[in-house]
């Protein structure tokens, strides 16, 4: 699931590059980490089964942004999950720069 939202991240646009460049200017050593995670896992998994893990954003807020995720076999959901992930600098929540933050609405399905 890390590795589905870092590749959610990669995908968001060509200028993302660019963007976290600029956002690392703005704020250096910035980083997003875990702040909580809500798993309800539905059916199992086996050995050498091929899993899609899927990612979209539900809320972008000043320091923060929660994704659902699903973990998935074929068209069968084997997990949910609820993350949500703090912007921090210097081991502190900051505000997610305005470059960043409307990359990441981007997303999100109009109300």
């Amino acid at each position: 699931m890390e590795r589905g939202r870092t590749n959610h991240l990669r995908l968001m646009g060509a200028s993302q590059h660019a963007l976290f460049e600029q956002a690392q200017e703005e704020t250096p050593g910035f980083a997003f980490v875990v702040r909580s995670m809500e798993l309800d896992f539905l059916r199992p998994a086996r050995m050498d089964d091929v899993l899609d893990v899927v990612t979209w954003p539900v809320a972008v807020k000043g320091a923060s942004i929660t994704l659902a995720q699903e973990v998935r076999r074929g068209v069968d959901v084997l997990v949910k999950a609820e993350v949500r992930v703090a912007f921090i600098s210097e081991g502190r929540a900051k505000p997610i720069p305005k470059s960043l933050r409307q990359l990441m609405k981007a997303d999100l399905a109009p109300d």
